[in-house]
């Protein structure tokens, strides 16, 4: 189950998206700028590596209580959490699917 999408630009705003309707966050507001800082360093720093490496196509966190998963989207991230028993693979899968579908 998919709990939470957001898009993130470059300094960490959430710009677009939220939290499944009925659904309560685990962190408070403040905790959530901090969280979609940490991705947006974290996805500016990864592309030092894309010379060599490539692009990044998404990186995923699986922690105690919830997965988290980015994509890059141009200079912005897509991030989505989860619940930890879902089937991350399907859902990156289909994010890939759509990201990378002809328009």
């Amino acid at each position: 189950m998919i709990r939470f999408a957001g898009v993130i630009d470059r300094t960490g705003a959430l710009i677009a998206g939220g939290m499944k309707e009925g659904l309560q966050s685990l962190e408070k507001d403040e905790e959530s700028m901090k969280l979609y800082l940490s991705y947006a360093i974290n996805n500016i720093m990864r592309e030092d590596f894309d010379s060599i490496f490539g692009k990044v196509l998404y990186t995923v966190s699986e922690r105690e209580k919830i997965k988290l998963a980015t994509f890059p989207l141009g200079n912005d991230i897509l991030l989505i959490s989860m619940a930890r028993d879902a089937a991350h693979g399907k859902v990156i899968q289909s994010v890939i699917d759509i990201l990378h579908s002809p328009s």
